[in-house]
């Protein structure tokens, strides 16, 4: 009698690590609950090749290729360091299990079986626990793990009139940014009546002072003035400088001046005329 295929999802390239890496830093970044990490490992003469069980919300499994390895200097290595350290803030439970290379075949053959599965689940995890001397080798780079998390904007954060120009900041962000920044001045003076005012002074009249035309409800004095300023603050420290100088061509500072924009557009909605 045949054995059932395993119904689990497989991402990564045994090949490859960086695509293993990736498939881990997007599950991550989706938003996935990860909670819990079995490290599959196949035991060579000189290295250890790995491959990850991750178990997600709603118990649902998912295996990610054996693109990692250990006991040798190379990029497989670094990579398991990498996700090791990355995982580790995630959750507390991971432990290491060594299997067959038959079975390390089939994983990388997205054919696991469930007698597989059931084997994996019966088996006891490596002790004293060794992956932690991974860990310790990539210790030295730890500030860098994030950093190489996608650069997006996160959309569900953003004011709804911000989101047509979100979908094209991939092609032109300095483009968004201004055209951002034109639009909220746009807005204020149609909500105020100031059409002849722009940029600093416009912001200054729509907000600052106990006759501003907008104001925030059931706010003291220095938190109305502290958002007040930030409209003014803004556009003195970014906006003036973006509008008389070429494109910086840095993704990171766009994508920070964009939601700080976006915050302004926030404020902007909060705010309500003074009676």
């Amino acid at each position: 009698m045949k054995s059932k295929f395993a119904g689990i999802q497989y991402l990564g390239d045994s090949g490859v690590t960086q695509i293993s890496k990736e498939a881990i830093i997007q599950l991550i970044h989706a938003g996935e609950d990860i909670k819990d990490v079995k490290i599959l490992t196949f035991e060579e003469t000189y290295s250890h090749a790995h491959a990850l069980l991750l178990t997600l919300r709603y118990d649902i499994q998912v295996i990610i290729k054996g693109g990692f390895a250990s006991g040798y200097n190379g990029e497989a290595p670094k990579g398991y360091a990498f996700v090791l350290n990355l995982l580790r803030n995630y959750t507390d439970s991971i432990n290491e299990y060594i299997i067959s290379k038959s079975i390390f075949e089939r994983i990388s053959n997205s054919s696991l079986t469930l007698k597989d599965l059931e084997y994996i689940n019966s088996i006891n995890p490596v002790r004293p626990a060794r992956w932690y001397e991974s860990v310790y080798l990539y210790k030295e780079h730890e500030r860098s793990i994030f950093s190489e998390f996608p650069l997006i904007i996160p959309m569900a954060l953003l004011d709804p009139r911000l989101i047509e120009l979100a979908l094209d900041f991939d092609k032109n962000p300095d483009n968004v940014i201004i055209s951002a920044y034109r639009k909220l001045e746009s807005i204020v003076r149609d909500r105020t009546g100031l059409n002849n005012e722009s940029g600093v002074k416009l912001f200054a009249k729509a907000f600052q002072g106990d006759d501003s035309v907008l104001y925030w409800e059931n706010l003291d004095s220095g938190e109305s003035k502290g958002r007040a300023s930030l409209f003014t603050s803004v556009y003195m420290a970014y906006r003036n400088n973006r509008a008389h100088q070429e494109p910086r061509r840095n993704i990171s500072d766009d994508i920070r001046e964009f939601m700080l924009v976006n915050q302004l557009f926030v404020l902007d909605r909060e705010a309500v005329a003074r009676q």
